[in-house]
């Protein structure tokens, strides 16, 4: 039986770091469908889930959800300094841009585009070419040429779109 001794502090100690250390996406998807009144794919829901392979240190405190004026929500811990910007899916009057039923693109399918990067502490940009055309808001595929690998960027004014991390 003295060998059993052992064991107990080994057992306990695994068991204090078997908890997620990263926020579960599912639940994400649950209150920001509870923020937004809609659930992930539907009309002023999110366009779609969290990524699931998005590693989130677990939030101490409750998380917080904003709207921004980017058709999207934000999802943050202020505690850990982490944000996601959740993109909702628009309806057919997609926003308050004009009178009438038709919104005019701001972005054409091959036109060279603006595409900017932004982070914290740094900005980049560089020409890119348009592979969809769209409205403010719009999420759209774009390249830098025929062989380059396709990003989605939203488009965020008269030929500028960005990337939303």
């Amino acid at each position: 039986m003295p060998r059993y001794h052992f064991l107990l502090p080994i057992v306990s100690i695994m068991s204090v770091g078997a908890g997620a250390p990263f926020e579960d996406t599912t639940l994400l998807d649950r209150q920001v469908a509870a923020h937004l009144g809609a659930v992930v794919g539907d009309v002023g829901g999110a366009h779609a889930a969290v990524d699931p392979k998005l590693k989130l240190k677990r939030c101490p405190n409750a998380l917080e959800i904003s709207e921004t004026n980017r058709n999207a929500l934000q999802v943050s811990c202020q505690d850990l300094g982490w944000r996601i910007f959740v993109p909702i899916r628009l309806g057919a009057n997609r926003s308050s841009q004009g009178s009438g039923g038709s919104v005019e693109p701001l972005v054409q399918r091959n036109q060279p585009v603006t595409l900017i990067v932004r982070r914290s502490n740094f900005s980049i940009s560089y020409g890119v070419i348009a592979q969809k055309s769209g409205v403010m808001g719009d999420y759209i595929p774009v390249r830098s040429d025929r062989k380059g690998k396709e990003l989605m960027a939203r488009i965020s004014g008269a030929g500028e779109v960005e990337l939303t991390h």
